[in-house]
């Protein structure tokens, strides 16, 4: 009788962990999303620097294209530009064989002086862009 309940349970053992290493592991919806993405029609464009936070000169320039992001503090062009969709923010970073290893820039759409505009944070800073 011991003997039959030592087996069940290493019998039950054994499932349990060949289920677990069979199974998948749950993914979130950002790690399913595909990071060669293209960044959407409505940021895309050239624009100025209107207002920030960080010690930055007015009238710089930030160009987003479909596939590349070109700022005087880095560019990040094909292969190397990430791009997370989110919500309402768009997040763009530089990737290297298909893993992220710089730091999110965050775009997100606003109005600034009853304009269109541009929010754009990087760690502390946020920075106002108008077209």
């Amino acid at each position: 009788m011991l003997k039959q309940q030592v087996m069940t349970i290493l019998a039950v053992a054994t499932l349990g962990v060949g289920a677990t290493t069979i199974l998948p592991a749950p993914e979130s919806a950002a790690a399913k999303q595909n990071v060669y993405q293209r960044i959407p029609k409505a940021y895309r464009g050239t624009w100025h620097l209107k207002h920030s936070t960080g010690k930055l000169k007015k009238g710089l320039k930030l160009k987003i294209g479909a596939r590349s992001f070109k700022s005087d503090f880095g560019s990040y062009q094909k292969k190397q530009l990430g791009v997370h969709i989110g919500k309402k923010t768009v997040s763009v970073f530089q990737i290297a064989k298909g893993q992220q290893v710089g730091k999110y820039n965050v775009l997100r759409k606003t109005h600034y002086r009853n304009r269109v505009a541009l929010k754009w944070t990087f760690d502390t800073v946020s920075s106002y862009y108008v077209k």
